[in-house]
C-alpha cells in the first residue's frame, strides 16, 4: 500500500518566506498539480511545486474548490 494515500491532508504548504512550496502528498493532489498549473512552468523543489506568494490565493482557492485539504495555510 502507498504511504502517501495514507495521509489525512492532500497536500502541505511549506512558508520560505520568498517562497512557498506546495508538497502533494497523495495521487490525487499530484494529479490536480498537473491538471491545473503550467508543466512548462512548474519548478519542483524539494519533492514540491514551488509558487510566488502572489498566486498562492488563486492556487489555494481552487485547491478548496475540487475538494482537496491542505495542511499549513
Amino acid at each position: 500500500m502507498d504511504k502517501l494515500n495514507l495521509t489525512e491532508f492532500d497536500f502541505e504548504l511549506q512558508d520560505e518566506g520568498s517562497i512557498v512550496v506546495l508538497h502533494p502528498r497523495n495521487d490525487a493532489a499530484g494529479d490536480w498539480l498537473y491538471e491545473h498549473l503550467d508543466s512548462s512552468e512548474i519548478q519542483w523543489w524539494g519533492g514540491g511545486v514551488v509558487i510566488e506568494p502572489r498566486y498562492l490565493a488563486d492556487i489555494l482557492e481552487g485547491i478548496k474548490a475540487d475538494g482537496l485539504d491542505v495542511k499549513g495555510c
